[in-house]
């Protein structure tokens, strides 16, 4: 069943002067239920943005006047939890790791196939839907987490704000603790890519993050398991065998 940001109603605005692609992509969401939006450089995006407020924007990087990656800052910085969806013909080292980094939520490299733009856009509709449904919390232990507000509460304490990425990621390995997340399957469900299509320090850095908005006790819940991944293992749990070799 289709939640209310994957049905008819979902507003997808594309950001791109090549209209060939603006067309094509028109085609193909209309044809999915979707409600396409278009804007041909980054200042009328914005401003597309300000009035229609879309529920996803998919992004060129090279555009008239404002490049496409100050546009993705631009919109991370006014509107946090808008997923965005890089689309572009670049295909330099490291751009996709500076993209992601830099606040995008997914990437994909023109040309491109219409089947994995339609899953990207399924993909972060879902996630969007889920961090945004009210009422929606994950208690593990100690750690409380409010979705709709993106509010982290260790034993009964706000803690500070959250970046979009960081706020994600330990969400996801909370409600999934005990259980260890791999590298990939983390990098596929914050950035929509395979771990080897990310930057390799990239997840590091975010992990590092978190810890350090954590504070030292909280922190030590979080666990690297070597070569594996991570895993949020509560101090109230009782490790088991397996866990003794994990890093704090």
């Amino acid at each position: 069943m289709l939640t209310s940001r994957e049905s008819g109603t979902c507003r997808i605005l594309i950001i791109d002067d090549e209209s060939s692609v603006v067309s094509l992509l028109d085609q193909v969401l209309s044809s999915a239920g979707y409600h396409v939006l278009s804007a041909k450089s980054g200042m009328d995006g914005l401003e597309r943005i300000r009035q229609e407020k879309p529920d996803l924007v998919i992004l060129d990087l090279h555009l008239p006047g404002m490049s496409g990656e100050t546009v993705c800052r631009e919109i991370r910085e006014q509107w946090e939890q808008m997923p965005i969806l890089i689309l572009t013909g670049q295909d330099d080292e490291g751009l996709s790791a500076r993209c992601l980094n830099g606040g995008a939520d997914g990437y994909l490299v023109k040309p491109f196939e219409i089947d994995n733009v339609l899953a990207h856009v399924k993909a972060l509709l879902r996630r969007a839907n889920y961090f945004e449904s009210a009422g929606k919390m994950i208690s593990k232990g100690l750690i409380t987490i409010r979705l709709a507000e993106r509010v982290v509460i260790w034993k009964g304490k706000k803690m500070q704000r959250w970046a979009p990425k960081e706020f994600q990621l330990l969400c996801l390995l909370v409600s999934q603790s005990p259980r260890v997340l791999d590298k990939n399957t983390l990098a596929m469900k914050a950035w929509g890519l395979p771990f080897n299509q990310v930057h390799e320090r990239t997840l590091d850095v975010h992990i590092r993050r978190i810890r350090q908005k954590l504070g030292p006790t909280a922190a030590s819940c979080l666990r690297t398991i070597p070569s594996v991944g991570f895993q949020w293992l509560d101090m109230q749990s009782t490790p088991s065998p397996a866990d003794s070799s994990a890093s704090n």
